[in-house]
């Protein structure tokens, strides 16, 4: 077993870059079909994977410094407990063309998994915050049946 933490064929795979381009960091990111795993650290290893049917949204970033080397940050929003459901992915190169590769691969986990985004937009607490119009008369106003 080597130092390759993901599971199935790998889409995509990069070491997280300094400013200047080089790949002097010890952070992995690897993309594969069902998953996105992160391996940071050379002393004290963290490894982290997400299942990509778990993304929501996914965002780049660029400051002027990233933009004049070629790089960008990317933020992944995922309802993941062991990222705090952020994901970031920084320094990375041809971020577009990843953002669209990892969008891809989340909406064919998605489709295999049978999960849609709307199961994801409740607040986690179990309560549903939707309204429901049974509880509202012809005004509008809410009606708790008193």
């Amino acid at each position: 077993m080597g130092s390759n933490m993901a599971d199935g064929d790998v889409i995509w795979t990069q070491r997280k870059r300094n400013w200047c381009r080089t790949p002097f960091t010890f952070t992995t990111y690897t993309l594969t079909a069902d998953e996105l795993d992160v391996k940071t650290g050379v002393l004290r290893q963290t490894f982290d994977t997400t299942k990509l049917f778990r993304i929501v949204d996914i965002t780049i970033e660029r400051t002027l410094l990233q933009r004049l080397f070629g790089l960008s940050t990317i933020i992944i929003d995922a309802r993941d407990q062991s990222s705090g459901g952020q994901i970031v992915l920084k320094n990375v190169i041809h971020g577009f063309e990843v953002r669209k590769e990892l969008q891809y691969a989340v909406d064919a986990a998605r489709s295999v998994n049978r999960v849609s985004t709307r199961e994801f937009m409740d607040s986690g607490d179990g309560i549903d915050y939707g309204r429901d119009d049974a509880d509202y008369g012809e005004s509008g106003a809410y009606d708790d049946g008193r």
